[in-house]
């Protein structure tokens, strides 16, 4: 420890001699959230559904079985672990897990008011989190009920359908965007900091003196992402004070599972750019590769823009080696649905397995220039 300890010290004093680049951190980021916060605004082919239909009438049913026969609809009706039916209850938990987008509930008196009056309502309880998803979940049950409607007997019957938005219900677009902008700076401002690192000793020529110190390449690898956690982190707390304040997002959730969150999410940034340290011969070369590795994939293939399953399978793989796929869930369900850190589990583990194969990653790398130079 008091080998990484020395290599922490240096690392620190690297940080405050640089004014220029500590400026540029801690400015970019609301820079680029102000920026793309304004600018950024954005389109299924599968929308995971709960019917409960409190009628089971003949045309309960019959509605039922449109929606389950659609291609784009995927309609659970039973609880996985019991295999008993869902309650509602347990279907808004599954919305707030966000494993669904949509409950749609026929009342009890659904046939009897049709018979009766020509006329009967259909709840719809959608997840507004994504202001996009959630007007087109709207637009596809909208067509199907009104298909439906024209091809039920008599055509003075009617479908009236009462909607209710979850999480999000004024539909803000920016409630879904900033937290997913937070996501992607957050990683790229993380992994910015430490790309830099041994690229920079490499350019000054001061890593061979790393090669021949007595320090263990892990100890170096350690003592180089260890510092800039603070940094990182000081830097995420400025954009979500930024992003709640300036523009309002809300904080429905646990602040301090957010942080805890946000730290495994840092640490994954930092081993990933201290893997690119390790290779890049420049730091020119390190900072382009530190955007395309991050910038790209974050927007493109973690559900900041498309949904996961829009993407085509390969691209849905993909996904999964990506940090910002897991802290994006977890930022959106803490912030905008209240979610609990027991609900995110998962994702905490993806994170730290993710943080631990990079740095392992970096290590061997670095072992490896070190004994080609010896």
């Amino acid at each position: 420890m008091g080998r990484i300890k020395a290599i922490i010290v240096k690392e620190f004093f690297h940080i405050l001699r640089d004014p220029r680049s500590l400026t540029l951190v801690f400015i970019t980021p609301l820079v680029m959230i102000f920026i793309l916060g304004y600018s950024i605004s954005y389109d299924l082919n599968r929308i995971d559904a709960v019917v409960i239909d409190h009628a089971q009438s003949r045309w309960s049913k019959a509605l039922s079985e449109t929606f389950a026969a659609n291609r784009i609809f995927v309609i659970q009706s039973r609880a996985a672990d019991t295999g008993n039916p869902l309650s509602l209850a347990a279907a808004e938990q599954l919305l707030r897990l966000g494993k669904i987008k949509e409950i749609i509930v026929i009342p009890a008196d659904f046939s009897r008011r049709l018979n009766a009056h020509g006329q009967s309502e259909v709840g719809l309880v959608i997840d507004g989190s994504d202001t996009n998803v959630a007007n087109l979940v709207f637009q596809y049950t909208e067509r199907i009920l009104l298909e439906f409607t024209a091809a039920m007997k008599g055509s003075g019957q009617l479908l009236k359908i009462d909607t209710k938005i979850f999480f999000n219900p004024e539909a803000r677009s920016q409630f879904f965007f900033i937290p997913g902008l937070v996501a992607v700076i957050l990683l790229m401002i993380s992994a910015m900091l430490t790309s830099l690192s041994i690229a920079k000793e490499r350019e000054t020529g001061s890593i061979s003196l790393l090669f021949i110190s007595p320090l263990k390449s892990g100890e170096i690898v350690l003592g180089k992402t260890l510092p800039y956690i603070m940094v990182a982190l000081l830097d995420g707390v400025i954009i979500l004070l930024f992003a709640r304040f300036w523009f309002g997002i809300p904080l429905r959730g646990s602040l301090i599972v957010l942080m805890l969150f946000a730290l495994l999410y840092i640490i994954s940034g930092l081993a990933l750019g201290i893997l690119i340290s390790t290779i890049a011969p420049s730091q020119r070369v390190a900072m382009l590769a530190t955007l395309l590795s991050t910038m790209l994939p974050s927007f493109l293939l973690s559900g900041f823009i498309f949904p996961l399953d829009s993407l085509s399978p390969i691209l849905q793989a993909i996904s999964y080696i990506i940090p910002a796929t897991y802290f994006l869930r977890i930022i959106r369900g803490v912030i905008l649905k209240g979610a609990e850190l027991k609900h995110f589990l998962f994702e905490g583990v993806m994170m730290i397995v993710l943080s631990m194969v990079l740095l392992a990653a970096a290590t061997s790398k670095f072992n490896q220039q070190r004994k080609a130079v010896q």
